[in-house]
């Protein structure tokens, strides 16, 4: 198990000496829409000079399946000019929670997108959304073979627990992890 942290352009003045003791990885927030995250290259420079882990995650607002595939398009062409398309340690997340996406249709908008991304070549492309959106609204035998990070704060992992078929690979189990590191804490099992 290793100790992740999550970070977007909301956090601009970080102590990574202080975050690189504390935690082994960070994962990065690459962007919305069609705008390039604030802060992912400072982040991403950040995490590689502090030998960090990491990998990256998307803000999702498709309302369809070619929405979602126009997203991944953006990210592929972020993680070509940035990355040079290398695929990040701890992989390409979905961030998939906003009101925008119709629950109704949210597998099948997840897997527009990852799939999209694993016919690019990206090998670790995976979802990210609260224990509330997986238990109500996935299609539990679509993404049980995909990786998943749920949110569920401040108890054990009850994903983990209830379907032990699926393909958890991390849990965000708080939004502070403490005074001095005020980030979303993360435990990544692999």
């Amino acid at each position: 198990m290793k100790k992740f942290v999550d970070v977007s352009g909301w956090q601009v003045y970080m102590d990574w000496d202080k975050l690189s003791e504390e935690f082994d990885g960070v994962i990065i927030k690459i962007g919305q829409g069609h705008r390039l995250d604030d802060m992912f290259i400072s982040h991403v420079n950040n995490a590689v000079a502090h030998n960090m882990l990491y990998g990256v995650y998307y803000y999702s607002t498709a309302s369809n399946e070619q929405e979602a595939i126009e997203e991944a398009e953006q990210v592929d062409a972020w993680l070509e000019e940035y990355l040079r398309g290398e695929n990040p340690q701890y992989g390409i997340w979905a961030d998939i929670e906003d009101g925008r996406i119709p629950t109704w249709n949210v597998t099948n908008i997840t897997m527009a997108f990852i799939n999209h991304l694993w016919g690019k070549g990206y090998n670790y492309v995976g979802v990210y959304s609260s224990y509330n959106w997986f238990t109500n609204y996935f299609d539990h035998n679509v993404i049980k073979n995909v990786g998943v990070w749920v949110s569920q704060y401040y108890h054990e992992n009850s994903l983990m627990l209830e379907h032990p078929d699926w393909n958890i690979k991390a849990w965000q189990f708080t939004e502070r992890y403490s005074y001095e590191l005020p980030y979303d804490a993360n435990i990544f099992y692999d």
